[in-house]
């Protein structure tokens, strides 16, 4: 490695900002959701922008400096598990959180299980949450 050349990190906090700026771009200048159809009202809108937003921030962004905290964060090792609970514990709340914006819109829980996609990101959920813990 050069003395010039960017560890890695830096190249994948900066695709992870990009990513996130993206996903927020998308809905705002376009004035369009990720869903297949447009939605009814402003507040079906809401959650369909916050979904993806979140999941991106809190399971790819928080998620993934919670994991590597323990390489560039300085101090005793405690300290480093104390803030990597934290940053662990606030995706996982992201997640909730997105999860639960996707399910406002339509008529119930169960109406949104039809999709492999919905059953992965329950599951991926659940089992952060239970690792988590």
């Amino acid at each position: 490695m050069s003395c010039c050349t960017p560890p890695v990190v830096v190249y994948a906090r900066i695709s992870g900002v990009l990513v996130a700026a993206l996903v927020l771009i998308w809905p705002l200048f376009y004035n369009n959701s990720f869903t297949h159809h447009s939605p009814s009202s402003p507040n079906n809108f809401i959650f369909s922008v916050l979904h993806p937003l979140l999941m991106v921030i809190g399971f790819i962004i928080i998620s993934g400096e919670a994991i590597l905290v323990h390489r560039w964060m300085p101090g005793s090792r405690n300290m480093k598990k104390t803030v990597h609970l934290g940053m662990q514990g606030v995706a996982l709340a992201s997640g909730i959180f997105g999860i639960w914006t996707k399910f406002q819109p339509q008529n119930g829980v169960v109406a949104n299980f039809y999709t492999l996609h919905s059953w992965m990101g329950f599951f991926c959920v659940t089992l952060f949450a239970i690792q988590d813990g």
